[in-house]
């Protein structure tokens, strides 16, 4: 709570009292210029000025030192009736305890406000305390509707309550019921639906292949002739493949023949080549015979053999 000057016992001084917020100094700190203000009074004042709010003298928030305790400053309660002086590290607690402090019912529909001393004695004759019917029924109520209360009527609401809870559970479950046989008629319907669909498209598919049989009825005798015509030209086609293999025959006898003469042809050939290696071995033979003779007649054409020949 706000404690103001007039509160004090014995009122302070001027000087015990801030510039600023004209109340009695709370964390009270010295300027350069020895004034004394609140610390959160100073502060405030000095995010926007640089000077003392007194006498203007420049001020930073870094010289500022802590007072010292000036005056044990004493307080009267604010309660009416109660002529307790505290002091003011005290006061809050005071007024937490004070028989004469005005407090509200604890009721929760209550606004009824007293003193703290006459507190209990209004709690237990208040019409909004909560009381417990003992007829038979249990119910909890206040004081105030407990007088008109009947058991009868609550039992058959508990009842009717009951009644009703099973029937909206019944109601619930049959809700459900409904919404799958619902699914299950959509999803019947989309079924049924879809083999519309290809019963349709089964039909045009019928329909385009008796159309298609018609035509080929229809282009069959026209087709007759020229199949006949074909079959003409494929059986004189036959007699001159028969022509033809016979001719074959005749060439393959040829072809077989010249085989056969290749064949000697080669095996002559393989002959004479054995015959050219014979010659030539005699010839190395002789060639080195001469080489031999060249040496020991002292020939200085050693190196070419066939000088002499």
């Amino acid at each position: 709570p706000e404690i103001l000057p007039e509160d004090r016992d014995p009122p302070p001084d001027d000087e015990l009292t801030c510039a600023i917020c004209r109340a009695l100094l709370r964390e009270p700190v010295v300027c350069r210029c020895r004034h004394v203000f609140c610390k959160g009074c100073i502060m405030m004042w000095l995010h926007t000025n640089r000077t003392c709010p007194l006498c203007r003298v420049p001020v930073q928030a870094a010289s500022l030192v802590p007072a010292h305790p000036l005056i044990q400053n004493m307080v009267k309660c604010c309660s009416p009736g109660c002529s307790a002086r505290v002091a003011v590290s005290i006061y809050t607690t005071h007024l937490g305890v004070c028989e004469f402090k005005e407090v509200p019912c604890p009721h929760d529909l209550c606004e009824h406000r007293c003193p703290r001393r006459t507190l209990e004695d209004h709690v237990k004759t208040c019409p909004h305390r909560m009381l417990t019917c003992e007829l038979g029924c249990g119910a909890a109520m206040s004081a105030s509707q407990l007088e008109n209360h009947s058991c009868v009527l609550k039992l058959r609401l508990q009842e009717t309550t009951a009644s009703l809870e099973k029937w909206k559970q019944e109601a619930s479950e049959r809700s459900q019921l409904v919404k799958c046989l619902e699914n299950s008629l959509a999803e019947m319907k989309l079924e049924r639906d879809g083999w519309k669909l290809k019963a349709e498209k089964a039909s045009r598919t019928l329909k385009s292949v008796r159309n298609t049989l018609r035509s080929v009825a229809w282009g069959t005798d026209a087709w007759m002739f020229p199949v006949k015509m074909a079959r003409s030209k494929v059986e004189r086609i036959c007699l001159d493949l028969r022509d033809t293999a016979v001719d074959m025959d005749g060439w393959k006898l040829k072809a077989e023949y010249a085989s056969r003469t290749l064949k000697n042809a080669r095996h002559f050939l393989e002959m004479a080549a054995l015959d050219i290696d014979n010659w030539k071995s005699t010839a190395e033979i002789a060639i080195r015979k001469l080489e031999s003779v060249c040496r020991d007649l002292g020939n200085t054409a050693v190196g070419n053999p066939y000088k002499y020949l």
